[in-house]
């Protein structure tokens, strides 16, 4: 039996030994992952793999059939395990019937699946993984915490350790004497083995062949030694022919390890036969006599028939969204899934064991979408995690730290109320030693509810800025969209840019009558709470009829560009008012880049007419400050932005930018996550920082309210003198001496 998911998480989070692991691992796979990909090849790569398996999904009863009729006319014994236990069962039985004790297993994530190691070891065999990172894994009694690596999370410390206890002699913390070790204990298994037991990472349906992809070697020994084969395959896995097979293994190993190509792929049909002695056909030459394929449905059929979750099931199981994925840095497999891992692992948890065992580890999902940029055949995961995290919210309800936070950002009442409760706490803005706050001020500091906040301020009733020359949008009718941070935390960021926006000569209107957009909510599970709030945002915005909506929040952005219809999906008439809508608005960052239209020598076009513009826009020398950029998740992962900010700060305020490293990596805010998880969100945040600071710059911008409180929040708890802002902040500041006295 599985630890409970909390019990799990504590273990990681308090592990010293887990971050150095990962750290070490999962860094060197994003290097070469990224090293084996030509600029611009991955976006082709991802519509053809997605093309490909989405059809095979389609036709997914014609392929079955097929492969099994081709498969048992190769000799092979096909089997069809609707559930775990028939799965258990049929193994169970095949050795039984050959009297098997001694079970070698290659790695095989569907065996994990189905529990079988304690299957038949309840049954009295015994069962060795001959995979190295399985093997150690095993003789741990723990479960894999990567999908193609299982003992990531294990520093080469502590395998010494263990492989000198099994050995009975102290072995050095270095890989070749312990692989040497792993390699002497485990060869004579091979050759003692009953039965072999396989997984396959790809099923031909036109010669019913299974395909087996593997770096040690093992799988081709535990496939040929033994007697019997068995080969468990989950159905969503079998493609027409081997040109399909063939595209993705030119992707797998690319993707997952950063491999041109991998060390052994295995193509199996049938057992091992031949026709040397007078043409005449004999089974078991040197490979098995007997060869089963399982074929595996245990929830998969069902996900087929659910659009929201069926595109799960064109996953090919390389493990690189856990590889870029922030929490799963710091907790690793162990936490983050249940015995599927990583960002996928939470989708395929629900459609194999249940809500119930997706339910803790689907909370460690930050929404940073990371996941979706980097899979092979575009699954929209972060979409099918939101998915599974309501689905497991309208069953069980929501902690009362979200349902908090959702209240807060969205009940006027209460927010009125906080405004007075918070008084004593309030320093310089911020918040200190508020006890309904709990741990949450230990490592970040929050700002104070803003009073008042931005809806009350009467901005466009000020004093106009200067005009920017050159700009493209003078005349526009534009309506600026805050979001609640900005309007209930940071209305200085509004102010800045309403004084942007104005500058650049737009006719500006400011809509009311919203309160949150939804985006909040519709995260943290909880979509009946969500959906009014969201068109409450809809309407209020369609009610204001400029023809460009500019907001500040890249988060809001993606909720109303993009995942509105999902969310109103049963609602067509709302559906088609969120997609007019999307076509009016733009981010800010976007909106601005493109008012200030730069000509072929790289610098801002000036109107001749205009008089000197010298102290509007800054030249490069007569500035000092350095700055860095924080590509906030959505921004980069959903909008695709970064060109834009850098312009801006570059060419426009002239100012040195220094690259973040891993500037487009989580700072850890993630909504509500970093309520729930607090423990977690903390060391992501602290990554950032040790990243900030590795680039000496003065300021950090960013254009997302989220990322800019947990920055600066960090910063500031920290004591650290760097300054954060967001990029309407910085452009105010630079162009048009912000604020105002």
């Amino acid at each position: 039996m599985r630890e409970p998911f909390k019990q799990r998480l504590k273990q990681a989070v308090q592990s010293e030994t887990i971050p150095v692991a990962l750290a070490r691992a999962l860094g060197t796979f994003r290097e070469r992952r990224n090293a084996v990909f030509a600029p611009g090849e991955f976006a082709r790569v991802q519509a053809t793999l997605g093309a490909i398996k989405r059809a095979a999904i389609d036709h997914l009863p014609e392929l079955v059939a097929q492969f099994t009729e081709e498969a048992t006319r190769a000799g092979v014994i096909v089997h069809q395990a609707a559930t775990i236990a028939d799965a258990q069962r049929i193994i169970g039985a095949i050795a039984k019937r050959n009297d098997a004790k001694l079970v070698v297993k290659s790695k095989s994530m569907a065996t994990e699946e189905i529990e079988l190691n304690s299957y038949l070891e309840a049954q009295g065999l015994e069962v060795v993984e001959t995979d190295l990172g399985e093997w150690i894994i095993q003789l741990l009694h723990e479960h894999p915490s990567h999908l193609i690596a299982p003992a990531i999370h294990l520093t080469r410390e502590q395998i010494a350790a263990l492989f000198s206890r099994v050995g009975g002699a102290p072995l050095p913390p270095e890989t070749q004497p312990l692989v040497k070790f792993a390699r002497r204990k485990l060869r004579e298994k091979f050759i003692a083995a009953d039965l072999g037991i396989s997984g396959a990472n790809i099923g031909i349906a036109s010669t019913g062949t299974v395909v087996i992809v593997t770096n040690e070697g093992n799988a081709d020994l535990v496939t040929t030694l033994p007697p019997v084969h068995i080969a468990v395959l989950g159905v969503e896995k079998i493609v027409p022919s081997l040109d399909e097979a063939t595209e993705i293994l030119k992707v797998l190993s690319r993707n997952a390890t950063g491999q041109k190509f991998t060390s052994y792929v295995s193509m199996i049909t049938g057992p091992s036969r031949t026709g040397d002695i007078e043409l005449e056909l004999a089974t078991g030459v040197h490979g098995p006599l007997e060869m089963h394929v399982v074929l595996l449905d245990n929830g998969r059929w069902q996900t087929r028939e659910d659009p929201a979750l069926r595109d799960a099931l064109d996953c090919i199981r390389c493990g690189a969204c856990a590889n870029v994925c922030p929490p799963y840095e710091v907790v690793g497999g162990q936490a983050f899934g249940h015995i599927y891992t990583g960002p996928i692992g939470l989708v395929l948890t629900a459609m194999h064991h249940g809500l119930d065992a997706a339910g803790g580890p689907q909370s460690l999902c930050a929404s940073c979408n990371a996941c979706e940029t980097i899979c092979p055949v575009g699954i929209p995961i972060p979409r099918q995690i939101i998915e599974v995290r309501q689905r497991y919210v309208a069953a069980h309800g929501l902690p009362l730290k979200k349902r908090a936070a959702i209240s807060a950002l969205s009940n006027r009442t209460l927010q009125a109320a906080g405004r007075l409760a918070q008084a004593p706490f309030v320093k310089g803005g911020f918040l200190q030693g508020a006890p309904f706050l709990g741990d949450q001020l230990s490592w970040r500091s929050l700002p104070a509810l803003a009073k008042p906040p931005l809806r009350d301020r009467t901005l466009l009733e000020r004093p106009a800025p200067p005009l920017i020359p050159g700009s493209a949008v003078a005349g526009t009718r534009v309506a600026y969209f805050p979001a609640c941070l900005t309007d209930n935390l940071e209305p200085e960021t509004g102010e800045a840019a309403v004084a942007v926006l104005r500058a650049l000569g737009c006719d500006l209107s400011l809509p009311g009558g919203w309160r949150c957009c939804g985006l909040v909510a519709a995260s943290a599970g909880d979509a009946v709470a969500a959906r009014p709030l969201l068109k409450e945002t809809i309407a209020a915005l369609e009610r204001d009829r400029a023809p460009v909506i500019v907001t500040t929040s890249t988060s809001c952005a993606t909720m109303l560009l993009q995942d509105a219809p999902t969310l109103l999906a049963s609602e067509p008439d709302w559906v088609a008012r969120a997609e007019r809508l999307a076509a009016r608005m733009i981010d800010f960052a976007r909106f601005v880049n493109a008012a200030l239209p730069q000509s072929e020598d790289g610098k801002i076009k000036e109107d001749s007419s205009a008089a000197s513009t010298s102290s509007l826009i800054p030249q490069p020398s007569s500035l000092q400050e350095s700055v860095t950029y924080h590509d906030a998740c959505q921004s980069a992962n959903c909008l695709g932005l970064g060109p834009e900010a850098r312009r801006l700060l570059t060419e426009v305020c002239g100012l040195e930018l220094r690259e973040l490293p891993e500037s487009a990596v989580c700072c850890g805010f993630g909504g509500t996550f970093s309520l729930e998880h607090p423990e977690v969100a903390k060391q992501i945040l602290a990554r950032k920082l040790s990243n900030l600071a590795a680039t000496g710059a003065a300021r950090v911008v960013t254009d997302n309210p989220g990322c800019l409180m947990q920055i600066r929040g960090g910063l500031r708890a920290a004591g650290r003198p760097e300054r954060a802002s967001h990029l309407a902040e910085l452009l105010a500041e630079r162009l048009l001496d912000w604020p105002a006295p």
